[in-house]
């Protein structure tokens, strides 16, 4: 789903193995199979579903698709599709999957209005959409735009715009206070412009065991993404 030069980022983040897990432990929870992962990129976050059959993944990059069929070529119950999520899909997948998650992936979208009712329309009745995205708006910086971001979001905003595609919200909330933080710190006192750098992820992930610790007890208010967890209601 990823067309943009923040694809290093991604390369940088794959090292990021306590807060992968993290995020993908935090919607582990949601999903039932047939699932269907919308822009799997490079697969960083993939890789922690493979408990998960039939896992479907997919990405409207053909460079990234190839990719992704190489390195779960070995796991048979994975198939690899390309799925462009602001076009109709394919007769196949529609009514198909009992959930369909993407992390990262709403807010490089430019028309995401049609990017949730493509995939609530290959979701079956009744079936979950899982989304993480970067939140707050005050919090857009430089190097979302470098990223490829065309937004951040609000949660009443996201709220919004799911129920208007004819979801049901079962669950939303704030992810990485710290995150945030740092995220605003980083752009507006130290006005840093470059890419994220393996040590900023490597000091970073080491905080993570006692972060989700304290997010485990505590939710927390604010955070650098939200969660969302909708249900298909038409």
């Amino acid at each position: 789903m990823i067309k943009y030069k923040g694809l290093s980022t991604l390369e940088v983040l794959k090292e990021a193995k306590n807060y992968n897990k993290w995020i993908s432990d935090e919607i582990k929870k949601y999903i039932t199979t047939p699932t269907l992962e919308i822009g799997a990129g490079t697969g960083n976050i993939s890789s922690q579903f493979l408990q998960k059959s039939p896992l479907h993944l997919s990405d409207n990059d053909a460079g990234l698709v190839k990719n992704l069929k190489k390195k779960f070529a070995n796991h048979k119950h994975v198939a690899v599709h390309t799925i462009d999520v602001e076009k109709k899909p394919k007769e196949k997948f529609l009514n198909y999957f009992t959930t369909i998650f993407a992390i990262n992936v709403l807010e490089h979208i430019k028309d995401d209005t049609t990017a949730l009712h493509t995939m609530r329309s290959m979701l079956k009745k009744s079936g979950k959409l899982v989304l993480l995205v970067p939140a707050k708006k005050r919090a857009f910086t430089k190097l979302d735009k470098d990223l490829g971001h065309f937004r951040r979001y609000e949660k009443e905003e996201l709220v919004k715009k799911m129920r208007k595609a004819g979801y049901r919200i079962e669950q939303i909330y704030f992810f990485n206070f710290v995150g945030l933080i740092s995220w605003y710190i980083r752009d507006k006192v130290y006005k840093e412009t470059i890419h994220l750098q393996p040590y900023h992820v490597a000091l970073f992930d080491k905080l993570v065991p006692l972060l989700r610790a304290i997010e485990t007890i505590i939710r927390p208010p604010i955070g650098i993404s939200l969660i969302v967890v909708g249900t298909r209601i038409k």
